[in-house]
């Protein structure tokens, strides 16, 4: 891609933008153009983490998937990055980036950029979404900036995204969970499923809910059912209805060490 075709696009109108990166193929594109694009070799210590994604930790099995790769076959597409100051971020193969530290490689190859905030957010957001193994949060904090600093409507988000408006606000809902939750997310210890349910929640009992559903391993299901049962119960264990005779009473008992006493106490009286 010309430097001047790029400068049209990063200054070009929304309709324009979002008709270039709502293409199902617009990233592999992109590669396949970078692959042919004269490349720097680029010191890895003069390269940072994509800053938007910083916060989102990459699985261990991902990266080690990577490092593997490389040392097998080597970096056989280079990394796409733009200059921050004297340093340079990456926008595309953030993963590569990680394996290739893991294995220690000194210098990579990099195609470099000249594009604003504006557009590395849709490159992100449609490399996040044509990923097989994407990262939701990943789509949630992206969608946040494009909302936020660009005024990108929802609507907006949800065509260049592929998804429905409301898929949206659940993405965006997620970023309600506690960071706590939100690392669990992104390693994959909670699904998709586990955070819309949780996001739901008051703020107290998200951090509770979550380090329950992990510590049982509850699937999505499971927690449905278990915030149906806690939301709705059925039965109170501190009430009991008692029945003497042709007279029923239901007591209600401030813990469960009263409740024992009260009934041992109540079955002499019967006896």
């Amino acid at each position: 891609m010309s430097r001047s075709k790029r400068a049209h696009i990063a200054s070009g109108s929304l309709s324009e933008l979002i008709e270039r990166f709502s293409q199902h193929d617009v990233i592999a594109e992109m590669e396949k153009e970078y692959q042919s694009t004269p490349t720097r070799l680029i010191p890895t210590s003069l390269i940072d983490d994509t800053a938007i994604l910083s916060s989102v930790e990459i699985k261990e099995k991902t990266v080690q998937y990577f490092a593997e790769g490389l040392k097998e076959k080597g970096l056989y597409n280079p990394l796409v990055v733009r200059v921050q100051g004297d340093r340079y971020e990456v926008v595309l193969g953030r993963k590569r980036f990680f394996g290739a530290k893991r294995v220690g490689l000194v210098s990579l190859p990099c195609v470099v950029l000249d594009i604003g905030d504006e557009e590395q957010l849709l490159m992100l957001l449609a490399d996040a979404r044509d990923q097989r193994d994407n990262n939701i949060l990943e789509m949630a904090l992206i969608c946040r900036e494009l909302e936020q600093k660009f005024n990108y409507p929802q609507k907006t988000l949800a065509v260049i995204s592929h998804q429905s408006r409301s898929q949206i606000t659940n993405i965006l809902r997620v970023l309600k969970l506690p960071k706590q939750l939100q690392k669990e997310l992104a390693k994959g210890n909670l699904s998709y499923g586990h955070a819309k349910s949780i996001a739901g929640l008051n703020s107290k009992e998200m951090l509770e809910v979550g380090n329950y559903v992990l510590e049982h391993h509850f699937s999505v299901h499971q927690l449905e059912e278990y915030l149906r049962k806690k939301n709705h119960p059925t039965t109170n264990p501190r009430m009991k209805k008692i029945v003497i005779g042709s007279d029923a009473i239901t007591i209600r008992f401030a813990d469960k060490a009263e409740k024992e006493a009260i009934l041992k106490a109540l079955e002499k009286f019967k006896k």
